[in-house]
């Protein structure tokens, strides 16, 4: 219910279809030790692209299937986002959590940084629930190559996890590079410091994941995550149903036949099909995960980002440049959002035509992400073993990056100084503790979600996935269960038929719609995004003219940071543009003055589109 559709179709399952599956999932799996269906990308993604909110779907989810531990990914000090926040906010998210349905908490750093954790370690056991306390697995301890993710490593933060107070010890296998002859050295070092359960989570890409996970299991690894067969493999989980059919015999089987799983495969084999737009492209595993060492909930994802950038035909390129600006970055672990900077970092130096050797020769006169400034800054903490002395001082630009834990020096956020401007921007809603932490973490994708509740309604997470992606054709009718009450439930169904769609207007790029609801005809007016509009094209930028500032990439301009008229200097920041979780701050190419901006918030700009004008 959540890291396997953010594996396979870029995190996009809405939570209409995750309820589908909830009867049959609480009634089928109630021997397991848990479901995670919360955090990661899930939080962010349900607002920004889902249109939906990531608390309902948790009270949803918890109202279903009372009777199984709900598990959320959490990102230590990043909580669910790509930032580190202030310590209150870590704790107030996860007090919320909690209160809401969590019940395990697998808490990780993108750095193993435990320090980074630690807060949320003791949030969460002061909420009284479980701390699964994740060792991000990398690198090969069996290779005489490796020097930096060697066993002693493990060993050494197998110590620094228990004595930080975790209840269990989660492995976090994002690339699925454990191999099966691993387990038995790994699991063996982990016992040589506790004995506490050990929690095993890997990805399939590879195709040799189903093997290591039995492997950890004849080792003495307690708990193991698996995703169902229609939802599992490539860059998910290995099958549950297959695992369950291979443990058939064995002293340790869990017991759940492997054919009573079959009404949940046939579900998601169904949903997976409306989702296919999404899917990661990978057919099969493959080996090469073990070279580039992708994350499997990143793949499906940078494949987006990679279509919304244009260059899919430059894909076999992207997977190369992953891993060498791995390299570069001096062979950091890669996790959210580690390896978002390193995914956003390959994206952009591929867009822009330029090598990880370009970087190191004039790395100081290139504009970067950023995420990779951020990297850099400290602002996500430090790996181990530190990053590249030479390459931090060319991204950073004579800024002084942070000396210690990033929270420390962070304010306190006020919650009801947040609640009072949102109150003030959109009167007439109460806001609920849920709703400020949402804007604290995500300010302007929550805003955003915010302005189109307002125009579509809180119903729309009602509506059929096949209707919210494609729409409705004429004549085709359709049952919606709507809530009749605040608390969700109770519900009516209405039925509802397409019956008319008016011709479309250019002055604004409308229609009329016509609808049965029920026994009523209802009518409205919506925007056809597919007519061109008049005056709405962006002007390219004339290259050849050093006043004239163009994008860097396709994409939306998220925010201008100057006012018109004003005096800039030589790579000042003026505007941000953003394509999909990727931001490049456009900067002035000289001192001067901001003459004018071509553009403004919200507009969709090409490679070349003329941003603004400097004299």
């Amino acid at each position: 219910m959540r890291d396997a559709h953010q594996s396979l179709l870029a995190t996009r399952v809405r939570t209409y279809d995750l309820l589908g599956a909830a009867e049959a999932t609480s009634r089928l799996l109630h021997k397991a030790f848990s479901l995670e269906v919360w955090g990661g990308a899930t939080y962010d993604v349900a607002y920004r692209f889902l249109n939906e909110c990531p608390w309902a779907r948790l009270k949803e989810i918890r109202s279903r299937i009372p009777n199984i531990m709900l598990q959320m990914l959490i990102r230590g000090a990043n909580a669910v986002g790509y930032k580190s926040y202030p310590d209150n906010v870590i704790e107030e998210f996860v007090r919320l959590a909690a209160k809401n349905g969590i019940d395990v908490f697998r808490i990780f750093d993108c750095f193993n940084d435990v320090e980074q954790m630690k807060l949320c370690i003791d949030t969460v056991k002061k909420h009284r629930k479980i701390a699964e306390v994740c060792i991000c697995f990398t690198g090969d301890f069996l290779s005489p190559n490796e020097k930096i993710y060697t066993l002693n490593y493990y060993i050494d933060l197998t110590k620094r996890i228990v004595a930080a107070g975790a209840h269990i010890i989660g492995i976090k296998d994002m690339a699925g590079l454990l191999k099966p002859q691993m387990a038995e050295k790994f699991m063996k070092a982990i016992r040589s410091v506790t004995d506490l359960p050990v929690h095993f989570h890997c990805h399939n890409t590879s195709s040799a994941s189903l093997s290591t996970v039995l492997y950890m299991t004849n080792a003495g690894c307690n708990i193991v995550d698996l995703a169902i067969a229609s939802m599992a493999d490539t860059t998910s989980q290995p099958s549950l149903n297959s695992f369950l059919a291979a443990m058939e015999g064995h002293e340790r089987n869990p017991g759940i036949p492997y054919l009573s799983l079959e009404k949940l495969d046939i579900y998601w084999s169904q949903v997976r099909t409306l989702y296919q737009p999404f899917e990661s492209g990978l057919k099969c595993g493959t080996a090469r995960v073990y070279d580039h060492q992708i994350p499997g909930g990143q793949y499906s994802n940078l494949l987006a980002q990679c279509a919304s950038l244009g260059i899919m035909d430059k894909w076999d390129q992207v997977l190369d440049m992953y891993r060498d600006v791995n390299k570069l970055f001096g062979d950091i672990v890669k996790v959210t959002p580690s390896s978002k900077c390193v995914g956003d970092m390959a994206l952009f130096l591929i867009r822009q035509g330029l090598t990880c050797e370009d970087v190191k020769i004039h790395g100081e006169n290139i504009e970067y992400p950023d995420s990779v400034v951020s990297l850099f800054s400290g602002e996500l903490g430090y790996p181990h073993h530190g990053l590249p002395k030479d390459l931090q001082k060319k991204i950073l630009k004579g800024k002084e990056p942070l000396k210690s834990r990033p929270g420390e020096g962070l304010q306190p956020v006020s919650f009801e100084a947040e609640r009072k401007n949102l109150v003030e921007a959109f009167k007439g809603i109460e806001f609920s503790d849920e709703d400020v932490i949402s804007s604290v973490l995500y300010p302007k994708v929550f805003r955003d979600f915010l302005k189109w509740r307002k125009e579509y309604g809180p119903k729309v997470m009602y509506l059929p996935s096949e209707v919210f992606f494609s729409g409705m054709r004429i004549g085709q009718q359709i049952s919606v269960d709507l809530p009749i009450n605040t608390n969700n439930d109770s519900f009516a169904s209405h039925v509802i038929k397409l019956t008319r769609v008016g011709p479309s207007l250019k002055s604004d790029g409308t229609r009329v719609l016509e609808f049965n609801v029920d026994t009523e005809t209802k009518s409205t007016r919506v925007k056809d995004n597919s007519v061109e509009l008049t005056g709405s094209s962006t002007k390219k930028a004339d290259l050849s003219d050093p006043h004239q500032i163009p994008s860097p990439l396709p994409g939306f301009v998220e925010v201008i940071l100057v006012g018109q008229g004003s005096e800039v200097k030589k790579s000042e920041p003026l505007l941000v543009v953003s394509a999909m979780k990727m931001q490049v701050q456009v900067v002035s190419p000289h001192d001067g003055t901001l003459k004018s901006f071509e553009v403004k918030v919200g507009d969709r700009v090409d490679v070349g589109s003329l941003l603004a004008v400097v004299m």
